[in-house]
């Protein structure tokens, strides 16, 4: 695994990058990145595990991560894909709790570790960090939620056709010939964000591709036609 460590200016753009730490002064910034520690993790390693001790947040430099969890019917969900500038572990930097969820590499990554430790007592001293802080973790269980209920309330069809809006909006690239999810997902990574088995998300595809919803070109999904996706969606 190849990649340069960060020197403390390049941690500090990092950092003053993030929504959680924009907030902060030059000279908080500073504080903050004088007890930041690096750690890598190789693509398909676990970062944090369900269960396991929260001491911790991490902040992504490089790399992508995907962010999951076990739904009511027992299948495995992904909530999120993880991007450099984001944060994942705010609440066991809080409460010190166990892992609510399992993140693993999806690439090589390098990040930036805040123990709570060195945390909690920079915390006390910046009401405006607090408040950022909460709304970060208020924005993240509403994510979960409106994912769990999703599972438990709607079909794969409908489902599907949310997710792939919403990676639309955050991955996609309009052309000529429609908007290009710039983001590499196999058909088992899509079941995994929609609780469902690959071969049922498999079929569901083919039949919007011959519908001439969607098309897949150089391993990148394209959709077509959002209007019909959207009032799938709904």
């Amino acid at each position: 695994m190849n990649v340069r460590p960060l020197d403390r200016s390049a941690k500090r753009e990092l950092l003053r990058g993030t929504p959680l730490f924009a907030v902060l002064k030059p000279a908080e910034l500073d504080h903050l990145v004088g007890f930041t520690l690096e750690r890598r993790f190789a693509r398909g390693s676990t970062i944090m595990e369900y269960g396991s001790e929260g001491s911790n947040m991490l902040v992504l430099a490089t790399g992508r991560a995907r962010v999951t969890a076990n739904a009511p019917n027992g299948k495995e969900v992904t909530l999120s894909i993880l991007g450099p500038g984001m944060t994942v572990g705010e609440m066991g930097l809080l409460d010190g709790q166990p892992r609510s969820a399992t993140v693993s590499a999806m690439d090589d990554c390098l990040t930036l570790v805040i123990e709570r430790r060195d945390f909690l007592p920079f915390l006390h001293g910046n009401g405006d960090l607090a408040l950022r802080l909460l709304g970060v973790l208020c924005e993240r269980l509403r994510g979960t939620n409106q994912a769990l209920e999703n599972i438990a309330l709607m079909d794969l069809p409908s489902r599907l056709a949310r997710l792939l809006i919403k990676l639309g909006q955050e991955y996609g690239v309009a052309g000529p010939r429609g908007l290009t999810i710039r983001l590499k997902l196999t058909q088992t990574d899509l079941s995994t964000f929609v609780a469902a088995t690959r071969e049922s998300v498999n079929r569901q595809m083919r039949a919007w591709e011959e519908e001439g919803l969607l098309r897949e070109e150089d391993g990148y999904l394209m959709i077509r036609a959002p209007e019909a996706l959207q009032a799938i969606a709904e």
